[in-house]
């Protein structure tokens, strides 16, 4: 799941607002699937030619961990962009719906201890993983 969502994070990353003009993502479409590791996401080299970011508090890194991997079934967005449409939450969401809370408190703390490794994450939204 994990790794699932590092690889949503490129394939859902922004494009610009003409579809000619393609992805703000530096990485070629062909290249996309092998680089979508953790490492991409652990360097503060981003791979956009332009970005806007964000130095997080721990409550905003926090959010957007819970809004990338809800607390419960009934947190989950579905409805909206980018969430419903990411492997990683269908799968994410599948497994929330079948464990009890107990489990469910140490597969996020499992995930959270990967996610703190990350030099950076999208800026999420309630309903969006990237917000624009």
């Amino acid at each position: 799941i994990y790794e699932q969502f590092i690889f949503d994070v490129i394939e859902q990353a922004p494009n610009r607002k003409s579809k000619r003009e393609g992805s703000y993502l530096t990485i070629p479409v062909h290249r996309r699937i092998d680089m979508a590791q953790p490492e991409l996401l652990q360097v503060l080299e981003l791979p956009f030619d332009q970005a806007q970011y964000c130095v997080c508090t721990p409550d905003q890194w926090k959010m957007h961990f819970d809004r990338i991997f809800p607390s419960s079934v009934q947190e989950a967005r579905v409805s909206g962009q980018n969430f419903p449409s990411c492997s990683y939450y269908k799968s994410y969401i599948a497994l929330a719906s079948s464990v009890n809370v107990k489990d469910l408190v140490k597969i996020r703390d499992a995930l959270r201890k990967e996610f703190d490794k990350l030099a950076w994450a999208p800026w999420t939204s309630a309903d969006r993983m990237w917000g624009t």
